[in-house]
């Protein structure tokens, strides 16, 4: 997991540094800048392998008991320096960037960086999740084989398809469907069915997507039988199936960011949306950085306020950080 991360320069975080948990919880007023530190990892992934240059990208990522701090500058445009410090050692190795792989130079022996594989596993794969309930009341293509959801979750109908057609993935869609059962007891179905592609949904998923066919998403009433469409549930309903798919997907980010996971879901609900990350976080070994405006969600770490980072602005406009 990373345990430390420093930035400096980035919009508006100037100067600040986060010793990070396992599950971590980012509050503060709009426009604090608790979004800019989402980006600002975000920022880290797009450019770990092929720095711009003249960048200085610093983390501390902890592996067997160790914090090892990489440095990755770029002196040029092909040409990436990582300055290794662990164990009270300083070395430096350099690499050269080869079709988006780091390639050593030197000698021809290729040293071990220690834990080299973990952090690029863990930084490459960071998603910052911010699900759009509009994008699933649409039919939606299937047949795309993905087993990832997007950052807006507007390939949910695809994902769940393959899930529920894939037999090595239904254990998936089955773990979706009972969740959303414990915590809205009205529905226990979640149903697919086919549909026809209009020009409206062409122009969302783009022409690639005539080739392949559509369907519409929908609950099940467990009292009554009807199926309701996404277009007749309400965006909370909608915006909670999509965070049990984000948590439920089969390989999540080893570094899974969600903006106000909260958001369109009832305070008593809460609970339960925090007990199913807590429970990622553990069966899958994730870590998590949320942002929140919800007191109903900070209340959820009152035992953990190591975990909880308050962000604010100085009269320069740059972010302070502290921890609750």
């Amino acid at each position: 997991m990373l345990k430390r991360v420093s930035i400096q320069n980035f919009k508006s975080l100037k100067d600040v540094t986060l010793n990070l948990q396992k599950v971590n919880l980012l509050i503060g007023p709009n426009n604090s800048g608790k979004t800019n530190f989402l980006k600002a990892l975000e920022y880290i992934r797009d450019n770990y392998r092929n720095p711009p240059k003249r960048s200085d990208l610093s983390l501390t990522y902890n592996y067997s008991g160790e914090n090892v701090t990489y440095t990755l500058i770029s002196d040029d445009e092909n040409s990436v320096h990582i300055n290794k410090i662990y164990d009270f050692k300083n070395e430096e190795v350099y690499f050269r960037v080869n079709n988006g792989d780091l390639e050593f130079i030197g000698n021809g022996i290729v040293p071990y960086i220690k834990g080299q594989k973990e952090l690029e596993q863990l930084i490459c794969s960071t998603q910052i999740y911010k699900p759009d309930p509009n994008k699933i009341i649409k039919p939606g293509p299937v047949g795309t084989g993905e087993e990832i959801v997007n950052s807006d979750t507007s390939n949910l109908i695809g994902f769940l398809d393959r899930m529920l057609g894939n037999k090595y993935r239904r254990t998936v869609f089955n773990k979706i469907e009972d969740d959303l059962h414990k915590c809205i007891p009205e529905f226990n179905q979640i149903e697919l069915d086919d549909a026809i592609s209009t020009d409206e949904s062409i122009s969302v998923y783009g022409e690639k997507s005539r080739k392949n066919s559509f369907k519409r998403l929908g609950l099940i009433s467990e009292r009554t039988g009807i199926t309701y469409w996404a277009d007749e549930l309400s965006e909370g309903t909608l915006y909670f199936l999509a965070l049990l798919c984000i948590i439920n997907q089969p390989n999540p980010p080893k570094l899974l960011l969600l903006e106000e996971p909260e958001k369109g879901i009832h305070p008593r609900r809460i609970r339960e949306v925090m007990n199913f990350i807590r429970r990622l976080v553990v069966e899958k070994d994730i870590q998590v950085i949320m942002t929140t405006h919800s007191p109903v969600l900070v209340d959820e770490f009152a035992e953990s306020p190591e975990s909880v980072f308050v962000f604010d602005k100085n009269e320069d406009g740059a972010t302070l950080i502290r921890n609750l």
